[in-house]
């Protein structure tokens, strides 16, 4: 019965024009019916930089996600939580797919490679070029190594997949999803979070002229008026990240204020003089989930993948999604 279904889903969405692009034809004939209904070897990406759909295996797609996300160099534990974490988004999307429409941008694709919208993506002769002629088998080993060595692993909440997000570097603390995205979720809360000092993205600044910052804000903000003040009430989370900001009487949120003026955080310290206006940045992304510079420092002082992956991801566990396979 289970099976006369599927046959009857995919008419229908053949029919329809929809793709359907999951479950593999290249399944073992050993394999049993109900494994051979949910293995997951091939996915479609669409390649955002040359407009096209690819069908890929799904561990070369992952290993090619870690090597863009994350430094190659990095210690071997932290690349495992970067494929574990990888590997939990991908399950995350096509579960959610199944159930609501694929993003039009994907072009019929379930994920794609704009690092905005999904996951960053990174070619071979694109990544050979970034490590070089004598870096770049090392640490493509590295990269299959963390894929591989991680098999199924997914991280789960309640026995489903999370959305595993993670950035870049955080401010010593990681953000609250509801912060920053305006809804709560249990395991994306605040956490310490330990070594992102270390990441060259930690500080920034900005200087702008008063004029200067005032053009910028009357060009994306409607209604901005500098009768009262340039600047106003701030709000701020727990992690220091800006919730909200008054600029010219309206209130504005701290990812938009952040995007406005090319900021690497919205973790944002304001210095105003007659003249001018500097903005202090420390960390480097959204803020939420894993630090991968403090994934990479948690795996410099003898943590595992579990261990990472536990201190930022809360009351989570470390589970086998059987529908993968390990090729």
């Amino acid at each position: 019965m289970k099976k006369i279904l599927m046959v009857i889903l995919v008419i229908v969405f053949v029919t329809a024009g929809i793709p359907f692009l999951i479950i593999s034809s290249f399944v073992s004939e050993n394999k049993t019916e109900e494994e051979q209904e949910g293995t997951i070897e091939t996915i479609s990406v669409y390649i955002a930089e040359e407009d096209r759909v690819e069908d890929m295996n799904v561990n070369q797609y992952l290993k090619e996600v870690v090597a863009a996300e994350m430094p190659a160099e990095f210690y071997p534990e932290a690349l495992r939580a970067q494929a574990i974490a990888a590997r939990t988004y991908l399950v995350n999307r096509i579960n959610a797919y199944k159930n609501s429409q694929i993003p039009e941008e994907h072009k019929g694709a379930y994920i794609c490679t704009e690092a905005t919208h999904c996951k960053a993506w990174i070619s071979e002769e694109k990544r050979r070029e970034m490590w070089g002629a004598d870096k770049a088998d090392e640490y493509w080993g590295k990269i299959s190594d963390a894929v591989e060595s991680t098999g199924r692993l997914i991280v789960t909440y309640n026995d489903q997949p999370i959305s595993a997000v993670f950035h870049s570097t955080s401010s010593g603390f990681t953000e609250n999803a509801k912060d920053v995205w305006g809804g709560d979720v249990d395991y994306l809360v605040s956490v310490k979070s330990e070594g992102d000092e270390q990441s060259p993205r930690y500080q920034d600044e900005k200087n702008y002229t008063i004029d200067e910052f005032k053009k910028i804000a009357e060009e994306k903000i409607e209604g901005v008026n500098w009768d009262n003040y340039i600047i106003g009430d701030i709000k701020r989370s727990d992690a220091g990240g800006i919730i909200s900001i008054d600029v010219g009487g309206i209130a504005v949120k701290g990812t938009d204020f952040r995007f406005m003026y090319d900021l690497r955080s919205t973790n944002i310290q304001i210095e105003q003089t007659d003249n001018n206006i500097k903005l202090s940045t420390k960390g480097y992304g959204h803020g939420v989930g894993m630090s991968q510079y403090g994934a990479n420092y948690l795996a410099s002082i003898g943590k595992n993948y579990e261990d990472i992956l536990k201190t930022y991801y809360t009351g989570v566990k470390i589970s086998e999604c059987e529908s993968f396979t390990v090729n």
